[in-house]
Formats: structure tokens, C-alpha cells, sequence
């Protein structure tokens, strides 16, 4: 989408804006200068609060010179007082954006957009991760974290220079956490959620007040690739990317069009004042953001970025084994909340989607935790998504294979109606596809790719099916997913379907995997009398 434009990710790392003149000095002397004139500063912010005193710093040249000594001041140990009263003043002083108080010196109140930039550079260095005091730090990042959603909030004055700075302020300290490999317990993982929930309502806050270049919408792809391994990563995206179809369905198939309801909490990401072409342009934007998601399903693929291979590097310069890379072991559940969020979004475009009772975003059932039945159930084909399956081999031959373990699900008869979900009574079935719903080609150019190649993952064809020249296609997309194969783990289930082979057909990515099959399914009975659809969607259907 964006081959023709520069990313700007050398143009963050070559970046120099988080470096201090004291950082030329020695060690002691940078300490004691931050030590001895941060101090006053916090403390009088502390009573100014109460009594109204003006700020010390009366003249530009004092400001820029104690600017330096607090971006020192930022880099050092949370053992004292002054990292945070590095922080209360920044966090204060930014605040000019908003409503200027006493408090702030003279020059950042009437020239704003002249200094945040550069507060914000500074800030950088709070977020590079500690070996101590990981509480305090936690804190004090949060703590920035609040005051940038204000001020992107609130703020009428910030000029187009300033939001390109916070945008890629805030790309820089997601990729500082969240790009190296997740430690347990660590800040990165405690702050993974408010980190790019926050990176994502600042952005949507943009596009309405001056929309990214594509640039920046290069660079935000590239690195959100490289954070894909955090669970909220995908949690929020889905989020997103929901809101922002709730609102694309409602002005683009109008009020008669079955309406796609979100959370409030996420409703109120998008900006009121976000018109419709900027809904639009937003919505394709950030559902490309997370680039592919059938990428989740292979271990080798998201830990072949340059964060995980420096350091994962053995002290013989060989990379470890991805089975010690611990953060990858949920890659099987990102894998089923990214399918579960664009199945989601593929039921919101037939106007079959139904929300959640609780705070997350509106998803399907969760079929593996739904309770078996062995009733046969003759409904139409739009009412058989929750229906219970007994699989065999001949089913197996022509449909996506669902594995039933018995050891984990017993088949026991149900009160509930097999057609029903979590959030409906047996009395309340699925509704049908809406009447004017997109075509089916319409449906699966958007999200077709992604679905056919997450129904094929860890799966490959039996080798006589290839003599057979009519299953051409097939082959082509099976030889396909033996490159995308990540890990070699086992399964104790064996698959009596010879089309596939058991060792590679994992347990855990059966969940993604029949999510993206099940969506398939759906999206091809939506299909309407005389309705065509393109050969290619129906010979790899």
C-alpha cells in the first residue's frame, strides 16, 4: 500500500533528540547538576498548586538550559527523588497545550508548540527499561502516559509539526518495550495494554485533526509488526478496527442495515468529529496495520525480527531454539484472537453480528468451550454456525477438519438449543444475513487472503493427491504452507483424514485455524440466487 513512500524507522533511530550536553560529562557530574537543579523546580511545582507562585524560569535561555539538565535527569536510577520530578515538571509543562498555568514558564506558554517537541524527544529516555526500582518506573510512565491522552484530548492549538512528533514519540517507546522479547514480570509486559491503547486513540485522534502522511502510516505497519507477539497488541487492534466498522456500515449501508454494536468504552475511540471520508480512509488504514495475521500462526516468522534475534543470540552467536523463546507460547491464542476479530468483522458486514454481554468486542462463540450434542439439526445453512458436529471420515473428506477430544470434551445432552449462543436464549435463533449485504467476491477481496491461508495452516496435502493434475491449485497452496511452518510441535490426536498429515496439524492453532473456516462457510452461504462468484474463491473454497 505504501511502496512508494520512505518508512521513517532510520529516521527515528538516527534521531538524536534524547541526548543531553551532560551526557559528555562524566557520570558523577550529570548527577549532581540534575540532582541540584531539578529539585527546586519539583518542589516549588509541588506548592504552586496551592499558593500560585510563577514559574523560576523567566527567559527562553533559561528554559533551553534546564531542558538539557532534565533530559539528563531522565536517563538516570530511580533510587532518588529526581527522575520524578524530572517527570511532574514535564508532564506540567505540556500542559501549556491545554491551558496555560502560573506554573509554566513564560516562553513554553506562549510559544507551546516550540517546546513540546523536545519534551517529548526527553521523554524518551523514562521508557528505556531498568535493571531496578521496575515499580517506580511502571508509575512514572503511566504517569506520561495520562498526560499525552490529555493532551491529544484537549488540546486546539497543537500544530501539525507537534502531532508528527508525538505520533512517532509514541511508535519509539512502543518499540523500546514491546519489540524485544517479552520477560515475565517485566514492564514491558505490564504495560504492553496502555502503551498501544493509548498509541492507537492519539492516532485515531490525528486523522480527525490532521491526518498522517503515509509515511507515518508506513512506519506505524512496520513496527506494530514487530509487536505482535503481546496479546494486547492484537486485543486492541480488534478493538479498534471494530469501532471503526461500526461506524463505516453505518453511513455506508445506511439505518436499515442491521446495526453493528460496539462497547461504548470502544465506541468513544473514534472521534465524534471524525467525518465520514475519514472513517473510511481510516478503516482500510488500520486493517492493514497489523499486517498479516495468518503470520501469527508461525513462530519463526515473528521471532525472525531484529529485536528477538539480538537478543536470543547464544554466546556461540546461534540463535536458541524457538521452543525457549517463552513469550511464543501465545502465539496460539493471538493467532485465534486476530481470526476471532476478523471473523467478527466479516459477520458485521453480513449484519449477522451479535455483541457481547461483557466489555470485550463483539465476537463469535468460542466453539470450543460450547457444550456437544449428537442431534443431527437440519436448519438452513446460515443457522448452522453453532451447531454441534460429530465429525467422521466421510465429513472429513470435504469440510475443514474439527478435532473433538474426547478426554477434554464430554458428549452429554443439553437443555440449550445447539443453534444458541452465550448471549441468546434457545427462543432467540441466529438472524439471518442481512438483504442488502455485500456480495460475496465484495466480502472475500477484503478478507480472503487472510482466511484461505489461515484454513491451510499447519496443514499439508497427502503426496499421491498431487499426481492428480485437476488438484493443481491445491497443491500450489499446500507447497505454499509448507514454508510457513514454524515449529515442529506434535499432537497426541490422530487425524484420520489422509489429506492431512497428523504431525503437522497442531492442537493449539486448530482454534484460529476453524474460526477461519467456519467464516468461510459463512461467508459463502450469504451467497445470493444468480449472485457469481470469481473462480479463484470457489476452487480454493
Amino acid at each position: 500500500m505504501y511502496s512508494e513512500w520512505r518508512s521513517l524507522h532510520l529516521v527515528i533511530q538516527n534521531d538524536q533528540g534524547h541526548t543531553s550536553v551532560l551526557h559528555s560529562y562524566p557520570e558523577s557530574v550529570g548527577r549532581e547538576v540534575a540532582n541540584a537543579v531539578v529539585r527546586p523546580l519539583g518542589q516549588a511545582l509541588g506548592t504552586s498548586s496551592v499558593a500560585g507562585s510563577e514559574s523560576l524560569l523567566k527567559t527562553d535561555k533559561e528554559v533551553k538550559w534546564t531542558m538539557e539538565v532534565i533530559c539528563y535527569g531522565l536517563t538516570l536510577p530511580l533510587d532518588g527523588e529526581t527522575v520524578k520530578y524530572c517527570v511532574d515538571v514535564y508532564t506540567d509543562w505540556i500542559m501549556a497545550l491545554v491551558l496555560p498555568k502560573d506554573s509554566i514558564p513564560l516562553p513554553v506558554s506562549k510559544e507551546p508548540n516550540l517546546y513540546v517537541p523536545s519534551i517529548l524527544k526527553h521523554l524518551q529516555n523514562l521508557f528505556v527499561p531498568r535493571q531496578e526500582q521496575g515499580s517506580s518506573q511502571i508509575r512514572l510512565c503511566l504517569q506520561v502516559l495520562r498526560a499525552i491522552q490529555k493532551l491529544a484530548r484537549e488540546s486546539s492549538t497543537m500544530a501539525r509539526e507537534t502531532w508528527e512528533v508525538l505520533l512517532l514519540f509514541l511508535l519509539q517507546i512502543n518499540d523500546i518495550l514491546l519489540a524485544p522479547p517479552t520477560v515475565q514480570g517485566g514492564i514491558a509486559e505490564n504495560l504492553a495494554e496502555k502503551l498501544i491503547g493509548v498509541l492507537f486513540e492519539v492516532w485515531l485522534l490525528a486523522c480527525t485533526r490532521c491526518f498522517p502522511t503515509p509515511p507515518y502510516w508506513k512506519t506505524a505497519k512496520e513496527m506494530v509488526a514487530n509487536w505482535r507477539h503481546h496479546p494486547a497488541v492484537v486485543e486492541q487492534w480488534s478493538k479498534v478496527i471494530c469501532a471503526l466498522t461500526s461506524r463505516l456500515l453505518r453511513f455506508t449501508y445506511g439505518p436499515s442495515f442491521p446495526p453493528f454494536k460496539v462497547p461504548d468504552e470502544d465506541a468513544n475511540l473514534i472521534p465524534p468529529e471524525m467525518d465520514n471520508e475519514c472513517v473510511a480512509q481510516t478503516w482500510f488504514r488500520f486493517l492493514h496495520m497489523l499486517s498479516n495475521p495468518v503470520d501469527l500462526s508461525n513462530p519463526a516468522i515473528i521471532s525472525s525480527t531484529p529485536k528477538f534475534q539480538e537478543q536470543f543470540l547464544s554466546v556461540s552467536g546461534m540463535p536458541q531454539e524457538l521452543s525457549q523463546y517463552p513469550c511464543l507460547k501465545h502465539l496460539p491464542q493471538i493467532f485465534f484472537r486476530a481470526m476471532r476479530g476478523i471473523s467478527c468483522l466479516v459477520d458485521a458486514f453480513l449484519g449477522i453480528s451479535r455483541p457481547r454481554s461483557d466489555s470485550a468486542p463483539p465476537t463469535p462463540v468460542n466453539r470450543l468451550s460450547m457444550p456437544q450434542s449428537t442431534a443431527v439439526n437440519t436448519t438452513s445453512p446460515h443457522n448452522r454456525r453453532h451447531r454441534a458436529v460429530t465429525v467422521n471420515k466421510a465429513t472429513m473428506k470435504t469440510t475443514a477438519v474439527t478435532t473433538v477430544h474426547t478426554s477434554k470434551v464430554q458428549h452429554q445432552a443439553s437443555s440449550t438449543s445447539p443453534l444458541s449462543s452465550p448471549n441468546q436464549t434457545s427462543s432467540e435463533p441466529r438472524p439471518l444475513p442481512a438483504p442488502r449485504r455485500p456480495k460475496v467476491n465484495s466480502i472475500l477481496n477484503l478478507f480472503g487472503s487472510w482466511l484461505f491461508d489461515a484454513a491451510f495452516v499447519h496443514c499439508k496435502l497427502h503426496n499421491g493427491i498431487n499426481r492428480d493434475s485437476s488438484m493443481t491449485a491445491i497443491a500450489t497452496q499446500a507447497s505454499m504452507e509448507f514454508r510457513r511452518k514454524g515449529s515442529q510441535m506434535s499432537t497426541d490426536t490422530m487425524v484420520s483424514n489422509p489429506v492431512f498429515d497428523a504431525s503437522d496439524f497442531p492442537d493449539n492453532y486448530e482454534a484460529g485455524r476453524a474460526e477461519a473456516c467456519g467464516t468461510l462457510c459463512r461467508i459463502f452461504c450469504s451467497k445470493k440466487t444468480g449472485e457469481e462468484i470469481l473462480p479463484a474463491y470457489l476452487s480454493r473454497f
